[in-house]
């Protein structure tokens, strides 16, 4: 999964309330505070899509801008941006040929993105700006185009379409794709381009697309995402924070008693739920449900579907198992999705739908403080990568 760069799962549910104006919402007063919102922008405009503001420089100027619209997402890694909302100049990245260098990444819902990897000085809340190679998304990159490309698939072209202006990845991983690409050119993410011809291509750890966060100079061992919880029938929109840093200042420090469950070296978790074993579960933040098979659950007509709609919200719970053998039983709750979905609401916590396995997305964070760990990272829960409730 990790060679896939990207395992969000967001299925286009779209909120009827979503068309305000873009979210304007200033850095924070704590330095190492981003803002994160649902339902106050008008791209972000899926159900249960968690988004923020950064800003993107060229590297070694004041020459900036602000990219509101920006998908939060901690099952991915690296910065994504579409190119047509782009206007500062960036640097491109090359192979040792001097060719351009360009990445797909492949999204768990079907989506792609193709474009080049160029290196942007890049700045989360008030922290200290980091210089960090990025994707720009632009399908006519290399000669080629949307339906034409070396991710041999349809890749996205507008912001509009594909609901953020851009993608945030936070995820437990330093880079996105790591030594398999480093030293396999077939590695089927990274390309190099000259002339219209784009073949694969080994690049290295420090070129590839990075997790901005273990770059920072302080707080690079990890974040925290922090959400209110919202009543049964949801919420027009929540506020929350993406706090840098797991106990390195008072706003990043965990509780006593607090959990860490460790992943395996993909990334994955178990989750046990009415007896079934899931050993490849995810908790992301960038999935707008709780994904999960269960027959029993009837599921919504077209075009909601693979949402679920049970006659009366039902009350759940599954077991949540890290590498480490620690455990949490997490209740929750699915509804109809049609009732909810006829609401207007855009945050919903109970949420839920069909999938292959067990994914712990956006409702899950909502009401609880999560920690995530980078790989490598040590802080005073351990070593990442981990998750910790």
């Amino acid at each position: 999964m990790r060679l896939m760069a990207v395992v969000s799962l967001v299925v286009c549910l779209l909120a009827g309330c979503s068309n305000g104006d873009d979210d304007s919402s200033g850095p924070s007063s704590a330095g190492n505070v981003v803002p994160i919102s649902v339902g106050e922008s008008a791209v972000c405009r899926t159900i249960n899509q968690l988004c923020a503001v950064i800003t993107i420089c060229q590297p070694g100027t004041s020459s900036c801008q602000t990219i509101s619209e920006v998908l939060v997402d901690n099952g991915s890694v690296g910065l994504r941006v579409f190119s047509s909302v782009l206007s500062t100049p960036l640097t491109q990245t090359v192979d040792v040929r001097g060719r351009a260098v360009g990445e797909c990444t492949f999204f768990a819902d079907g989506g792609t993105t193709w474009g080049p990897v160029q290196v942007a000085d890049v700045v989360l809340g008030g922290a200290p700006a980091v210089r960090v190679p990025i994707q720009v998304i632009q399908s006519t990159f290399g000669g080629q185009s949307s339906s034409n490309n070396p991710c041999n698939d349809e890749v996205d072209t507008d912001p509009q379409a594909a609901s953020f202006n851009g993608i945030l990845g936070i995820g437990i991983f330093r880079q996105d794709c790591g030594l398999i690409c480093a030293t396999n050119s077939n590695n089927t993410l990274y390309f190099s381009c000259n002339g219209g011809s784009c073949t694969g291509v080994a690049v290295p750890l420090a070129d590839q697309v990075q997790n901005p966060v273990w770059l920072l100079p302080s707080g690079n061992n990890g974040l925290v995402i922090t959400l209110p919880n919202v009543p049964a029938m949801g919420a027009p929109s929540v506020s929350g924070s993406l706090i840098l840093g797991i106990g390195t200042t008072d706003n990043n420090t965990p509780s006593a008693g607090i959990s860490v469950l460790t992943t395996d070296d993909n990334g994955f978790v178990t989750t046990v739920y009415k007896g079934r074993t899931f050993g490849q579960s995810i908790i992301d933040s960038g999935s707008n449900g709780l994904f999960f098979p269960d027959a029993s659950l009837q599921q919504c007509a077209t075009p909601l579907d693979p949402f679920y709609c049970p006659p009366n919200a039902v009350n759940l719970s599954g077991t949540v198992i890290g590498e480490n053998g620690s455990q949490i039983v997490v209740p929750f709750q699915v509804a109809n999705t049609e009732n909810l979905v006829q609401t207007g609401n855009a945050v919903f916590n109970n949420l839920g739908g069909d999938f292959s396995i067990f994914d712990w997305g956006l409702p899950f964070f909502l009401g609880r403080t999560v920690f995530i760990g980078i790989e490598g990272q040590s802080s005073s829960l351990g070593t990442g990568p981990y998750f910790a409730f």
